[in-house]
């Protein structure tokens, strides 16, 4: 079968690799849509902490089922589904506390686990979840991201009323505003240094959407909240200033969530969160939970994620769509049709 591997940083090239082992519990599915996230530019240009080439990237999927196991009783062949892309072990101190996505033998797609960019994917059925009637395969490869932003909203402790800000407006940041809304926050703020998406939250009702660059972020922060500071902000970006933007835009006894996984260490001045007495939370992936409501929230169309999709494209074009990514490119989530 065909698959998109990065063969060396910054080098994908569409070769043909194995077929996946179907067997045990394994469901094999025909991959629909692929959706290229932040993590998989990381692992493309090298700084991808776990996921090295020789590697086949994407996590973010949505297929047919092709075949099932004996005694599978949820799902049938020519099912739709969407895949849950963190095979925990179920048997560890964190998957006993309920924390699955802290588990530290899990597996996921480019690390213990094929990745999605290829047109055929196995995987257990407890991982699945079917997509409605009329919702496209473009969108049940969005229900991981949506995951993502309920997960980070969840850990933000988001509730109705209050204020967030959000530093990185790009897929994961737009969805994160549109998720606190969800959550009934009162003032969302999202900042983006790109136009691009500055001009596609606006177009998604977010009514306080700003450039970084213009020096007015924490001034308009400080007037939207009355002087005292957002209940929550969100680093949605990687760029090491973001943090010491985060705590300056704080609340006292705010929460700061952090969402990217940074190219290196940080140096930033951690007094504000002595005096503030700022809680710093990290947020990794999501729980099966999580992903549950991420996947009622996609198949109601609570949350329509057509909007975020800019194109879904061949599997033969990964290797120039993710060069155009890398250098900046105006999307938001462009996904790829392994079946194409």
């Amino acid at each position: 079968m065909r698959a998109a591997l990065l063969q060396e940083p910054r080098q994908v090239a569409v070769v043909e690799v194995d077929p996946p082992d179907t067997t045990g519990d394994q469901l094999l599915l025909r991959m629909r849509a692929v959706g290229l996230c932040g993590s998989d530019v990381h692992t493309y240009r090298g700084h991808h902490p776990f996921r090295k080439p020789p590697v086949v990237l994407g996590h973010e999927g949505a297929g047919e089922v092709m075949s099932v196991p004996p005694g599978e009783t949820r799902f049938g062949v020519g099912d739709r589904v969407a895949v849950l892309p963190a095979l925990s072990c179920w048997d560890c101190t964190r998957c006993e506390a309920g924390q699955p996505q802290l588990c530290s033998h899990k597996q996921v797609p480019g690390g213990g686990w094929p990745g999605m960019l290829s047109e055929y994917f196995a995987a257990p059925g407890r991982l699945l979840v079917p997509l409605a009637d009329g919702v496209g395969f473009d969108e049940g490869a969005m229900i991981e991201p949506v995951a993502v932003a309920w997960h980070s909203t969840a850990s933000g402790q988001v509730t109705a009323g209050e204020s967030v800000a959000v530093l990185g407006g790009g897929a994961i940041g737009s969805l994160v505003a549109a998720v606190s809304r969800l959550r009934g926050a009162g003032t969302v703020l999202v900042s983006d240094i790109k136009q691009h998406n500055r001009d596609f939250l606006r177009s998604r009702g977010v009514e306080h959407v700003l450039d970084p660059v213009s020096g007015e972020l924490l001034s308009t922060g400080a007037e939207l909240t009355g002087g005292e500071g957002f209940d929550v902000v969100v680093v949605a970006s990687g760029h090491p200033g973001c943090l010491e933007e985060a705590l300056a835009l704080c609340r006292p006894r705010g929460r700061v969530v952090l969402l990217p996984m940074f190219a290196g260490p940080l140096t930033v001045d951690l007094n504000p969160v002595v005096l503030k007495e700022v809680t710093i939370q990290g947020s990794t992936i999501y729980t099966p939970a999580d992903f549950r409501a991420a996947a009622a929230l996609v198949n109601q169309r609570v949350l329509d994620v057509r909007p975020y999709i800019t194109e879904v494209v061949a599997l033969d074009r990964a290797p120039e769509v993710l060069a155009a990514i890398d250098a900046g490119a105006d999307q938001l989530k462009t996904q790829i049709d392994p079946t194409r």
